[in-house]
């Protein structure tokens, strides 16, 4: 805390005299000018900030110095540097008992203000499988379905990842023709923030709360997880080590959600869309999660595959499009994020156990 002394001034019959400050972080600011024209020196910069697990804030500016009598006070000092970030612990699975854990608990069992799609959410972890992955994969089913796709869930924990399957809104119409609602809706069914008139969440609905909600829960009733390596010091998501995917209205979610907060990654099936009848303003807008963690996967009989160019377009998804279920087709395609089942239809887009090839691509494995 900085203490800055209050420059206490007493009136003679011929002037004021001011009196000099101090600052307690930094180097003491310089003294103020002796003479009616002098001008006080600038004080320093606050010390750096300790290093923490993620990029720690900058030390406070230095106080400026006082001024002398009718002179200028110094400037203030610049900011010191931000502490480096720290690296993150080491996830600690229990193995000892291998086992494939499945916890199932509706958002109003941890929050009574929950007020809508209070769904059985489900969480995954499978202690049986050879490496861990160290990511945790929040799966967002497609329009008004239960929480899941529950077998995207069981795909994704089956190689090593904690899946979660969170129950948000997605029970609304989301074609419109005004191009921001799109992602004004699908931000507000993530953050519980008031972005549109189109839908209403409250915080304790939305995927961000739930999530972190979840998160605590499952830490205290499964320890042997260790579900908290994904919870910062202050209880919300580590985004860092969380992956999004989602089929159909969900896949657009995923994306959209990977446009504000840095994802590991964002895994898209059947989707993202958002294109039609008008394009959505989000798709062009930068992006927090970089578009080389992006992947899109379409079926080029589903009705939609045009739709879901158009949106790889706008989102700039790396390479061109590549057929994934034709000879000579493997991992890793090429380097593309632009991937197709030149047979598939939209359903098929969303059933990795039938595609473990480009899922499992798409996902980051085999593990490095």
């Amino acid at each position: 805390m900085r203490l800055t002394a209050w420059i206490v001034c007493a009136w003679w019959a011929l002037g004021c005299v001011a009196c000099g400050g101090s600052s307690s972080d930094g180097d003491p600011p310089g003294a103020g000018g002796g003479a009616a024209t002098g001008t006080a020196t600038t004080g320093t910069g606050g010390a750096a900030a300790t290093s923490g697990v993620g990029d720690s804030a900058g030390g406070a500016n230095g106080a400026g110095g006082a001024g002398g009598a009718n002179g200028a006070g110094g400037a203030n000092g610049a900011g010191g540097a931000g502490g480096a970030g720290g690296a993150p612990r080491e996830l600690h699975v229990d193995t000892s008992s291998p086992e494939l854990s499945e916890i199932r608990f509706k958002p109003s069992e941890l929050d009574p203000e929950v007020s809508d799609r209070d769904l059985e959410q489900v969480a995954l972890l499978d202690t049986r499988v050879a490496r861990f992955a160290g990511k945790l994969v929040v799966t967002l089913s497609g329009s008004s379905q239960p929480p899941g796709p529950l077998d995207l869930t069981r795909f994704v924990a089956a190689r090593g990842f904690h899946a979660f399957a969170v129950a948000y809104k997605n029970d609304y119409n989301i074609v419109q023709n005004d191009p921001d609602t799109f992602g004004d809706a699908r931000l507000e069914a993530f953050d519980g923030q008031d972005h549109t008139a189109l839908i209403e969440v409250a915080r304790a609905d939305s995927i961000e709360a739930r999530l972190a909600r979840a998160l605590a829960h499952l830490k205290e009733v499964h320890p042997r997880g260790d579900w908290g390596y994904f919870l910062e010091d202050d209880g919300s998501p580590r985004w860092s080590v969380i992956i999004f995917s989602g089929h159909s209205h969900g896949a657009s979610s995923a994306a959209r959600i990977g446009k504000v907060v840095r994802l590991d990654r964002v895994v898209s099936l059947a989707g993202p869309r958002d294109t039609n009848p008008v394009s959505a303003t989000w798709l062009s807008e930068p992006s927090a999660t970089p578009v080389d963690r992006m992947f899109g996967l379409t079926g080029e009989r589903d009705e939609q595959h045009p739709d879901h160019l158009k949106a790889f377009d706008l989102i700039g998804l790396p390479g061109e499009l590549v057929e994934v279920d034709v000879p000579g087709a493997a991992p890793p395609y090429g380097g593309s994020h632009r991937l197709a089942l030149k047979d598939g239809d939209h359903g098929a887009a969303g059933n990795c156990a039938a595609h473990v090839a480009v899922c499992e691509t798409m996902f980051g494995l085999p593990l490095p």
